[in-house]
């Protein structure tokens, strides 16, 4: 029974720890490129300074994470094999651990006076009682195993829900890499004037609001829905592609996302945006045109990573007003050929609202 048992135990642990060789070279293979490859998208991500070094960035991103999705795919069907031997070995103990206990039961039926009259001679006495505790020894065993083989099984489990998890999330960021590779050659016309003019423009953009925030002239106070401007164009055509008033928010001279500040609204369209207590700084029948982020036309903003650093938008009512209280300044600012109307509040605290492209 003891080597039977230890036989048992060794082959599990044979099973649990065994891993095919051809799926173990696989999977140092992968991990070898991948790692590879990351440096060379880091290489690249600095490199890209034109719209076809854009693209190679994007390519190569791609190229990463379909790698890290078979990867996943890989470790998936690992642990899924392992679950289902772990099930059948799961059944198997239980089957023997039922037989054991209903043994072990049986034995104890047997008074002690029967076992030493029933014995043929000392020997055979001592060899029963022997028996016995072995018998409640294994089961004591039998139990631990089988817990641990159940423990096992709901850490694979975990596991493998993990990795899907992972899986779905590596599969939306390479379906949104491969959208905002073909959006950026729409957007260029995969032309690479094209892209450097675009670049361009959103330099001097940057260059104008900073110049602003350095010289701008202070006009006073404000109160919360008090009128500061009018929607314009100013900066147009280097700094700007139609009327429309660009809205931003800083917090210690870093741009932070502007929709936190503004409250829940519904715009033309049906966007629902907005998830803070500040009015908007348009009324009337609100159009967004950009989001705060990662927008089909964010590509453009290097300096900041690739995200839109505020709101577009456009409104029935062109008067913009100030979102809350504090003091008012006023710049005009050069944007290549253009001039560009800049307001700004500074709230206090670090915290500044910037209005671009005013009349």
């Amino acid at each position: 029974m003891k080597k039977f048992l230890f036989a048992c135990s060794c082959l599990l642990c044979l099973l649990l720890l065994a891993v095919p060789a051809a799926r173990a070279d696989s999977a140092s293979d992968l991990e070898t490129k991948i790692a590879e490859l990351e440096k060379k998208v880091v290489a690249l991500h600095s490199q890209a300074q034109t719209l076809s070094g854009q693209v190679a960035f994007y390519d190569g991103q791609i190229k990463l994470t379909s790698l890290k999705i078979s990867q996943t795919e890989d470790q998936i069907a690992s642990i899924s094999a392992k679950i289902n031997f772990l099930e059948d070995k799961l059944q198997a103990k239980s089957r023997l651990l039922e037989k054991q206990i209903l043994l072990s039961y049986k034995q104890g039926q047997l008074d002690p006076l029967q076992i030493f009259f029933s014995a043929a001679d000392f020997s055979e006495l001592v060899s029963r009682f022997k028996y016995l505790q072995i018998v409640q020894s294994t089961n004591r065993r039998f139990l631990a195993e089988t817990q641990a083989v159940q423990n096992n099984y709901a850490q694979q489990k975990t596991l493998v829900q993990d990795s899907q998890t992972r899986l779905q999330t590596q599969k939306t960021a390479l379906a949104n890499l491969r959208a905002d590779r073909d959006n950026l050659l729409k957007q260029t016309k995969n032309n690479e004037s094209l892209y450097q003019k675009q670049l361009e423009e959103a330099r001097l953009e940057l260059q104008a609001i900073n110049s602003a925030l350095a010289n701008a002239v202070r006009q006073g106070p404000v109160n919360a829905g008090d009128p500061i401007g009018l929607v314009g164009n100013s900066g147009y055509p280097s700094c700007s592609t139609g009327k429309h008033l660009h809205f931003e928010v800083r917090q210690n001279d870093s741009w932070v996302n502007a929709e936190t500040y503004l409250k829940n609204t519904t715009d033309k369209w049906g966007l629902n945006i907005g998830s803070g207590n500040w009015d908007w700084p348009l009324r009337g029948t609100l159009e967004i045109t950009q989001r705060y982020g990662n927008t089909p036309y964010s590509y453009r903003y290097r300096y900041s990573g690739g995200i839109h650093t505020g709101i577009d938008m456009v409104s029935t009512d062109d008067v913009i007003r100030a979102p809350a209280a504090g003091m008012l300044y006023s710049s005009s600012e050069k944007c290549g050929s253009s001039t560009i109307n800049i307001k700004f509040i500074d709230h206090g605290s670090g915290l500044k609202t910037l209005y671009l492209h005013v009349q």
